[in-house]
């Protein structure tokens, strides 16, 4: 099974302070939870020697020097975000697998739309990289975690989804969510800086840490299309990496 950890970046009730939402998160093959895990342990143990209690890496935070990070240098943080990074970046395919939809502010009609719509079309995504592992003699289930924090939100829209979405019906994925904080499970961590990093390159044009987990991004088999990267706008002729991969060959 595949577990589906998912976070969001931006606030679709809010619109006021940025222009983008973005839900985003990684798909994680069960066997491989507890080596990436044990990875980001490593990580606080080399910038957090002798705690034991698993600090939660929130991308977030580590930026604007919040928290366990507050007196941590500019140098020292950017280090603990480029190592997370490199977590994801260094993972094997399909042990691990990002997707991610993003949502301009002017394709919403109210916010429970927008969440609706960008969670609808990370979720289709993900199943699409189901049914290809089935043609591929490895049929599996998928299995998705959100944050606790938003479990009304969620639990909504995943009933909505038993009806069917505008993709069908999600089959491969259970409908049965599970909820958990970041505290439990280093792999939200992992979701948390993905979404982080979708939101930057989209609403700051800050592409660093997204071009650290795009060749993690989930891609049709045999074509450079980004099926796994989504961007949802009215503009027609948007040269996005999401937008452009669907109608030209990236490098």
């Amino acid at each position: 099974m595949y577990i589906f950890y998912l976070d969001e970046s931006g606030d679709p009730s809010a619109w006021e302070g940025h222009r983008h939402f973005v839900i985003a998160g990684v798909a994680v093959h069960e066997g491989q939870i507890e080596a990436l895990s044990r990875q980001l342990a490593q990580v606080q143990e080399k910038y957090f020697p002798g705690i034991s209690i698993p600090i939660p890496f929130h991308a977030t935070d580590i930026r604007g020097h919040r928290k366990q990070f507050e007196h941590l240098s500019f140098s020292v943080r950017e280090e603990i975000l480029e190592s997370v990074y490199r977590v994801i970046r260094t993972s094997h395919f399909p042990d691990l697998i990002v997707f991610a939809a993003v949502l301009d502010m002017n394709y919403a009609k109210d916010y429970f739309h927008a969440r609706h719509v960008t969670f609808e079309e990370v979720c289709s995504a993900f199943n699409n990289f189901l049914i290809w592992q089935h043609r591929q003699d490895f049929t599996t289930k998928g299995m998705v975690v959100l944050d606790r924090n938003r479990e009304e939100h969620y639990r909504q829209l995943l009933s909505d989804f038993k009806k069917g979405t505008k993709y069908g019906y999600l089959g491969n994925v259970v409908d049965i969510p599970y909820f958990a904080t970041c505290r439990e499970t280093r792999m939200l961590q992992l979701a948390d800086f993905c979404a982080n990093a979708v939101f930057r390159h989209y609403e700051k044009k800050d592409s660093k840490a997204v071009n650290m987990i795009l060749p993690k991004v989930y891609r049709l088999p045999g074509t450079s299309t980004l099926d796994g990267l989504r961007h949802l706008t009215k503009n027609e002729n948007c040269d996005c990496i999401a937008c452009i991969s669907k109608t030209k060959k990236l490098g």
